[in-house]
């Protein structure tokens, strides 16, 4: 048998190329990226990132675009607040103090929390305890309306006597020889309904004032009474403690000057003066 010469391998760029990738142990991505090294990769505009971004955009444009957008946006959001934004509603304003009705010695701010009570009682016990000159009076006011003042101290009068009055009022300590009491003077609007008003709170109106009333007269207040008087030529009516225990002690007392003041107290003194006072240079 003849032996069949071996057909000599012919040599293509192909199999040179596989020979090679095999010897240097070549991978995929290896030679894709030595293509992309010899052929210079993608065209870069010189000067690198920054050069690019100004090649391929117009910043006179884009500024000019930008301010446009921000003043159409300027213009809607006052256009907005100005035709369809909800009015805001001024914040309501406390109320003036009310000028003092009658002559007084001095004027005084209290300083409390409207949220407590007590602090209020608190510092016109301590005014109280001041000994000052006889014959003082001492006004206090207060940035609220009567009915408010009333409903901060947690008074219980009958129903519409708040109501019947005006937003004004006074607070006092009048200073005599023997005490220092405590007066409130309320403006009226009906004499007769605040008369009504007035016989009708009798029966409690000494447990509203019970902070500015003596630890013993409030233990003994069942032997004290209602009675009318007459102080400056003026109706009153005193709470008053009668017999067997005598002595006409007056713990309590009112008056309404000019059928429009209403003057409570806890002397009668105190009443006096503020009467004498009213009657010499009535309130305007």
């Amino acid at each position: 048998m003849t032996d069949e010469k071996e057909i000599p391998k012919i040599r293509t760029l192909k199999t040179d190329a596989e020979i090679f990738i095999k010897e240097k142990k070549l991978s995929q991505l290896d030679i894709a990226r030595s293509a992309y090294t010899a052929g210079g990769g993608l065209a870069r505009p010189a000067g690198g990132l920054a050069e690019k971004i100004k090649l391929g955009l117009d910043w006179k444009k884009i500024t000019y675009s930008a301010l446009a957008a921000l003043i159409i946006a300027l213009a809607g959001y006052f256009f907005f607040k100005l035709f369809f934004a909800a009015p805001q509603e001024p914040q309501p304003e406390s109320p003036k103090p009310a000028a003092s009705f009658l002559q007084v010695e001095d004027k005084k701010e209290l300083v409390f929390s409207k949220s407590n009570p007590g602090s209020l009682i608190s510092a016109l016990l301590n005014e109280k305890q001041k000994g000052l000159r006889f014959d003082t009076i001492i006004y206090f006011p207060f940035r609220m309306t009567s009915k408010d003042f009333i409903a901060l101290l947690s008074w219980n009068p009958p129903a519409g006597f708040s109501d019947n009055l005006n937003p004004d009022f006074n607070t006092l300590i009048v200073y005599e020889q023997a005490s220092s009491d405590l007066a409130i003077i309320f403006k009226a609007k009906s004499f007769e309904r605040a008369l009504a008003a007035l016989l009708e709170w009798e029966r409690t109106i000494w447990f509203d004032w019970k902070p500015f009333l003596a630890e013993e007269d409030i233990k003994n207040i069942a032997r004290f009474s209602w009675a009318d008087d007459i102080i400056k030529n003026n109706d009153a009516r005193v709470l008053k403690n009668g017999p067997p225990t005598g002595g006409g002690k007056i713990i309590l007392g009112y008056s309404i000057f000019n059928k429009q003041y209403v003057i409570i107290s806890t002397s009668r003194a105190a009443l006096s003066t503020i009467l004498d006072r009213l009657i010499t240079l009535p309130p305007r």
